[in-house]
């Protein structure tokens, strides 16, 4: 395997966009620092749906802004001889590839310009899978019958082993479309430092350091739990971008751009390793990783040192998301000011369901009540009452502007006092639902193309055909310290616990974790599944999974089904579930007061 020559030395990867919309001035942030790699992440779960949209309005069916923010840099990064490598190419790698040659050519740089190719099965799904085909969902264990939808897009998860070709073939920038996000930082680090397909354990720390960087500013001081014990009064400022340095045996440093905000420390690594995963196995086409195995250490200010990752071989499957439309929705926001809440909810819930219809003539319907602060004695901030009112159907009718929106709008004068809407009416909105599904890899072949050469094939890597698809939950036990005896105290449960919450599909994922194996072995003994449904209600009659993770003092719960079909769909106000934790932390829980005392467990 053809490597980078100076792959006897760690390789630095700053990750530069962490969504579609994500801060314009991050890649130039990081070339000011100095890394080898830049790489950046547009494809949130549903956007590769956005995407097809505008395609189908005549728009690119790639992250434009991408172009915008590559092209003021291309000098710099001609200068400096950084790999750029990113999934903006969407739907259309080829299209975002000829879009950067041009800027290129704006810029007066000459950079190989590589893309890759094979995700999309949407146009082959009937022939490789047959018309009957069953897709089961990932989360629900529903079965998708193919011709019952229309599917809009159809993309299997890429491994890193493409990207390593473009980067052997002599590419600066790599276009990729759907990739395992962890991909975009796998793949330089493989090339980098040769390693082999069957390097696993290798392989498994690289795709723990992607994992740690693919959301930008969230493992930096972003969406943290305790920002409020750093800083001025919790104030970190912009959170910087960071970078993981990798070493040739997998393990890496995770830190952040120089002169920047936010921090990086054991707390902050925990939370985002957490984000959105599932159990102690972390599934990857190229790998599956022991979560478990994962060791974190202090390695200096705003550095933290990722180590002792395991991994093994990966099964036959790689993950694919399909989507189609799923109907219709719309929301109306009801504004109530003062005294006699409850008298004036119960009268405008009657009359919203004389007019728009009971809530079971729906496929859902969400009444949700937001205030007031106080009643009485307040400022009318604080003594404000909303109340958001969603439905979706697969009739367009039903939640149609005339039908729903208009019929709302009209309680108006004829209604309680002090009756008024945030917004105008709206029409109803299309719904796409993302569906997540397996397929097997010999359904998809990948290519890279290198400044419109002949595409060349790149074949997955090794796998194991007895490989188990998903590993059933389970105690990853260690020896644990005894819980503290004596008296307790009534405190919210962030006293003493960090929490972090995220969104996948219709699931939702709720990390807790603690700063010492005391702490944690009192939250692994009170927090169970069941006492977790009775602090988060919302979560009753859901299917929900704990798993444990000794070696970061935590846990991670799974709510199957609790954003509904996924975020287009969902009728909470968090449809993606990022509030979620904060409210777990906001419950009040008995904690002993050994526990406290100890500066929140640390």
């Amino acid at each position: 395997m053809g490597t980078n020559i100076a792959a006897n030395r760690s390789v630095r990867v700053g990750q530069f966009s962490a969504y579609f919309g994500d801060r314009p001035d991050a890649m130039a942030e990081l070339l000011a620092t100095g890394v080898d790699v830049l790489t950046g992440d547009y494809l949130a779960e549903l956007t590769m749906l956005v995407l097809r949209k505008n395609q189908l309005r005549g728009g690119p069916g790639y992250a434009a802004a991408f172009v915008e923010q590559l092209e003021s840099q291309l000098p710099q990064i001609a200068a400096d001889e950084v790999k750029v490598v990113t999934n903006a190419g969407g739907l259309d790698p080829e299209g975002c590839a000829e879009a950067v040659r041009a800027a290129c050519a704006r810029a007066g740089v000459e950079l190989r310009i590589a893309t890759v190719t094979g995700d999309d099965l949407r146009e082959d799904l009937t022939s490789l899978l047959g018309p009957e085909a069953r897709l089961r969902n990932l989360d629900t264990g529903e079965d998708l019958v193919l011709a019952d939808h229309e599917i809009l897009t159809a993309n299997a998860y890429l491994g890193a082993w493409p990207i390593v070709a473009a980067l052997e073939a002599g590419a600066d920038i790599v276009i990729c479309p759907r990739m395992t996000d962890a991909s975009l930082v796998v793949g330089p680090a493989a090339w980098h430092h040769g390693w082999r397909r069957d390097d696993w354990d290798e392989l498994a720390g690289a795709v723990v350091a992607g994992h740690l960087i693919e959301c930008g500013g969230q493992v930096t001081g972003g969406n943290f739990a305790f920002f409020h014990e750093h800083g001025d009064r919790g104030d970190l400022g912009l959170p910087g971008m960071p970078i993981a340095t990798i070493e040739a045996d997998g393990s890496c440093v995770i830190g952040k751009a120089a002169d920047t905000g936010g921090l990086v420390t054991r707390d902050t690594v925990t939370a985002q390793l957490l984000y959105e995963v599932g159990g102690p196995e972390y599934l990857n086409p190229d790998v599956t990783v022991d979560l478990t195995s994962v060791r974190l250490a202090d390695a200096g200010t705003d550095l933290v040192r990722v180590s002792g990752v395991r991994g093994r071989a990966p099964n036959e499957l790689t993950k694919m998301s399909l989507t189609f439309e799923g109907g219709y929705r719309n929301t109306v926001t009801v504004g109530l000011t003062g005294r006699h809440v409850a008298e004036k909810l119960a009268w405008l819930r009657s009359s919203v369901e004389r007019v728009v219809g009971a809530p079971e003539e729906f496929d859902a319907f969400r009444w949700t009540v937001i205030g007031p602060v106080t009643e009485v004695d307040g400022d009318q901030a604080q003594e404000s009452t909303w109340v958001v009112i969603t439905a979706r159907d697969s009739d367009r009718s039903k939640v149609g502007r005339s039908r729903f929106a208009d019929r709302i709008v009209q309680l108006g004068t004829n209604h309680v006092p002090g009756f008024y809407l945030t917004g105008p009416p709206q029409r109803e909105r299309l719904f796409g639902v993302q569906w997540p599904c397996l397929v097997e890899k010999k359904h998809v072949d990948t290519q890279v193309r290198v400044d419109g050469s002949e595409p060349v094939e790149v074949a997955w890597g090794t796998w194991d055909p007895a490989a188990p698809a998903r590993r059933a939950a389970g105690s990853a036990a260690e020896a644990l310290r005894a819980v503290p005896e004596g008296p307790t105290r009534r405190v919210p449960l962030g006293e003493l616990v960090g929490t972090r919450s995220g969104d996948k599909g219709g699931t939702a994922n709720v990390c807790a974790w603690t700063r010492s194996p005391e702490a944690f072995a009192w939250l692994r003994d009170t927090l169970s599944v069941e006492r977790f449904v009775e602090l988060v209600p919302e979560a009753a009659g859901l299917r929900v999974e704990r798993h444990e993770f000794p070696n970061l003092n935590a846990l991670n719960f799974l709510l199957y089904g609790f954003l509904e079909l996924g975020v287009s769909s969902c009728t909470r106000i968090d449809a993606q579930a990022k509030g979620l934790g904060e409210y777990l932390a906001s419950r009040l829980v008995d904690v002993p007061s050994a526990l406290l005392s100890r500066t929140g467990g640390r």
